[in-house]
């Protein structure tokens, strides 16, 4: 019964904000649905529209709630200047609302778009009983010219074609929201979101319409109920008055504010493209010029770029990999080619060369990587171009490889070939060489993964299968290839003198310093040419993927009841894993506790 109960707990805790949600939400309907269903003003409106009334003003609270609310997180501008508020206050909590902000805007936005067709289905039933339910007493209140008047003529009011246009655009958001369709028509999901501005305008102009009408009271009404009416009273009926400016304003208001500050800095922020470099993976390197003297970017912050010869409307993150300083003032981004935009950006940087290119910058903007740099233990993993936003802190422990934080970083970098490990191979040797003559090894713990093991030709199929069995990379003091330990005809009792000997001959290879000279017996694949020229980097090589049960084992028995702060980058199977990974582990009867952060773009 414990273990359940405690199984409950932990439920509890990790939905708990998704349940505050869920209650809100149910509180508001049920409040504004109580309220049309015994308020005496409704009276003659609910005897005609019935329950309808009370689901379509019970969800359009709702629906103002969330038109407010999902506006919030797209405040970029509004986040900075959070951050220079909470940065020295509680940075924690604003991380922490960065690592949330994509998370609750999808929340917000899903909502809308169920409580929308419910909104939508209950008015499409008024119209019906606008229709049937014709009061010939008080013509005053019908939607109606007659009775019986096809409803699909009163949807053409101004209330129906403003309700209808705005259905589509939420239902047309939605729908290209999903992974399915934004995965294979990017474009489309982006060009439907900007769609938001006309929503927002029907928004404001659909309750004007004065469709929904509740009875005015004076002091001569007041005296008479309903159950007794005089012969001589007639009721007067006025508009509901519309609330949703009142939800609107502050946000539309901080939105728009946001969204001019961003469009005047925007087109301020032109750069140069200094140089151009093609990297293993089809991923391209653009070394910018900043916009301005007081550009500033911290490590783990992103940017949005857009180039004007690809499209007017188009912004996309990048993470800056380099930042700028104060005596090299540029920084510098990747490029991962995939999608639309990216192949056009390629073919005109090969067309045109980049010093024809129109390049706007607009940020940089707060993530919640930027929390790597003040841990004291980070677990950084990442795939593919997601190393992005952690090559910045490699670089920043080059420099300061005895500065107090972060304290110690565990990164796994995950790639598909291994020619892509050139990417940061002689960044991550100096570093680590760096922190050796610091004193400081410990600092960082590097692991790096090829996913792919059908690199080598299948003519050579055999001899690379004896080569594989070199898994044993020997690095002297200087930082240097040593020699290559064979796994294969290695025993114990020659171990020893296979370390002691660099250039013992062994199956046909023969180790002379950096040179390895192969023979018919021996084939050194691709594998270890990333070993000759970064052997530290080399050493960390291993094939196929991490086994992350050996791997959150080793981190729980490393830091037992301890705080860890997981921060990951990289495809959508990936992130999901581990967060369900962190989740399992912090709820076993191990006390230590691990925390999911991803990097969005939010």
């Amino acid at each position: 019964m414990a273990r359940y109960l405690s199984d409950f707990c932990v439920f509890i805790r990790r939905r708990i904000y998704l349940i505050s949600w869920i209650s809100l939400i149910l509180y508001l309907f049920y409040k504004s649905f109580i309220f049309y269903l015994n308020g005496r003003q409704f009276y003659y409106l609910r005897r005609m529209l019935g329950l309808g009334l009370c689901v379509s003003r019970g969800t359009a609270t709702v629906l103002n709630l969330c038109c407010a609310l999902v506006l919030v997180p797209l405040c970029k501008k509004l986040n900075q200047v959070l951050y220079r508020a909470m940065s020295k206050l509680c940075p924690g909590l604003f991380f922490f609302w960065l690592e949330r902000a994509k998370s609750f805007h999808m929340t917000v936005a899903i909502t809308l778009v169920m409580f929308a067709v419910v909104h939508s289905v209950s008015h499409f039933v008024n119209l019906w009983n606008f229709s049937r339910n014709y009061d010939e007493e008080r013509e005053e209140i019908n939607m109606a010219s007659y009775k019986n008047q096809s409803p699909l003529r009163l949807l053409m009011s101004v209330a129906g074609v403003t309700g209808t246009s705005m259905l589509i655009i939420v239902l047309s958001m939605g729908v290209t929201s999903t992974r399915f369709v934004r995965r294979r028509v990017y474009n489309a999901f982006w060009y439907t979101h900007q769609l938001y501005l006309p929503f927002m305008l029907l928004l404001m102009i659909h309750p004007l319409s004065g469709v929904l009408k509740e009875e005015v009271f004076d002091e001569n009404s007041a005296m008479n109920t309903h159950t007794n009416v005089s012969s001589q009273y007639k009721p007067k009926f006025a508009p509901i008055k519309s609330m949703t400016w009142l939800w609107m304003a502050l946000p539309l208001i901080c939105f728009f504010l946001d969204l001019l500050w961003r469009i005047f800095s925007r087109n301020l922020a032109r750069v140069r493209i200094l140089n151009v470099s093609h990297m293993a993976g089809r991923t391209i390197s653009l070394t910018l010029s900043c916009p301005h003297e007081q550009f500033s970017c911290r490590k783990g912050q992103y940017i949005l770029m857009q180039c004007l010869d690809v499209s007017v409307l188009e912004w996309h993150p990048f993470t800056a990999v380099e930042i700028p300083t104060q005596s090299q003032r540029l920084f510098v981004i990747w490029i991962k080619v995939k999608g639309d935009w990216t192949e056009s950006l390629e073919k005109l940087i090969n067309e045109r060369g980049p010093n024809n290119l129109t390049i706007l910058i607009d940020g940089p903007f707060s993530s919640p990587m930027e929390g790597v740099c003040a841990s004291k233990v980070a677990i950084c993993i990442a795939a593919g171009v997601g190393i992005t936003p952690f090559v910045s802190v490699l670089k920043d422990l080059l420099i300061n490889p005895r500065s107090r934080l972060p304290g110690r970083i565990h990164l796994i970098w995950i790639v598909r070939h291994e020619s892509e490990l050139i990417w940061i191979a002689k960044l991550a040797n100096d570093t680590i060489m760096q922190l050796r003559n610091a004193n400081r090894p410990d600092r960082l713990h590097l692991e790096l993964y090829v996913t792919n093991t059908n690199e080598i030709d299948t003519k050579n199929e055999n001899k690379y299968n004896k080569a594989r069995a070199i898994t044993h990379i020997v690095v002297d003091d200087k930082g240097t290839l040593s020699h290559v330990i064979d796994r294969s005809e290695r025993n114990d009792n020659d171990e020893k003198t296979t370390l002691l000997t660099p250039h013992l001959k062994r199956n046909g290879c023969v180790f002379s310093g950096n040179n390895i000279i192969k023979s018919d017996k021996c084939i050194i694949a691709q594998k270890y040419n990333i070993s000759k020229k970064y052997p530290l980097v080399g050493c960390r090589v291993k094939r196929g993927r991490p086994h992350w049960d050996r791997v959150f084992g080793y981190w729980i028995h490393l830091y037992p009841e301890e705080h860890l702060n997981l921060y990951c980058c990289g495809p959508k199977k990936l992130v999901k894993m581990l967060r369900s990974k962190c989740k399992y582990y912090s709820s076993r009867l191990t006390k230590t506790r691990f925390t999911f952060i991803h990097e969005g773009f939010s």
